[in-house]
C-alpha cells in the first residue's frame, strides 16, 4: 500500500499553498491510485515523535506501506538528521520515498541537492522568526 504523509504546524502555512487539502491533493496525484493510506500531522515537523508520523513508522516496520509519498523533504521532517534517519529506515526497508516537489535519489548528487534543500528551508525558517524594524518600538 501506498502511505501519504502531509504535515502543517501554522496557520500561515495553510493559507500559502500548504494546507493539508493542498498537500493531499498534490501527493494523491503523485500516487495515481485511491488505494493509499493518509497521516496528516498538525504539528511542528522539528520533533519525530508526532501522532501521524509515529503511525506510518510503524506501518512501514509492519511491512503495510511500501511506498511513500509526500510534498517535499521539509513536510516530512525540518531537521536533516530526522530527514536522514527516516529516509536510512525506510531504505533499509525497501520502501520508496517520493517527493512531489523534487524527486529523493540516492546519489552523491541527489544527497548534495537534499542536504542544500534542507539548509534553505532552515535559512527561510530563521529569517521568518527574526525581527523586522516594524516590530521594533
Amino acid at each position: 500500500m501506498i502511505g501519504i504523509h502531509a504535515r502543517v504546524s501554522t496557520e500561515e502555512q495553510a493559507k500559502s499553498g500548504f494546507s493539508l487539502g493542498d498537500q493531499l491533493r498534490e501527493c494523491r496525484k503523485k500516487a495515481a491510485t485511491s488505494e493509499a493510506a493518509e497521516y496528516l500531522d498538525d504539528v511542528s515537523g522539528e520533533f519525530l515523535d508526532r501522532p501521524a508520523l509515529s503511525r506510518l513508522r510503524q506501518d512501514v516496520k509492519d511491512g503495510l506501506i511500501k511506498k511513500i509519498v509526500c510534498l517535499n523533504p521539509d513536510r516530512l521532517s525540518r531537521k536533516l538528521m530526522n530527514q536522514l534517519l527516516m529516509t536510512d529506515e525506510f531504505d533499509k526497508r525497501g520502501i520508496e520515498l517520493v517527493f512531489v516537489n523534487g524527486e529523493y535519489a540516492k546519489t552523491s548528487e541527489g544527497q548534495l541537492f537534499y542536504s542544500m534543500r534542507k539548509g534553505k528551508t532552515r535559512l527561510w525558517v530563521n529569517e521568518q522568526k527574526r525581527p523586522t524594524l516594524s516590530h521594533i518600538h
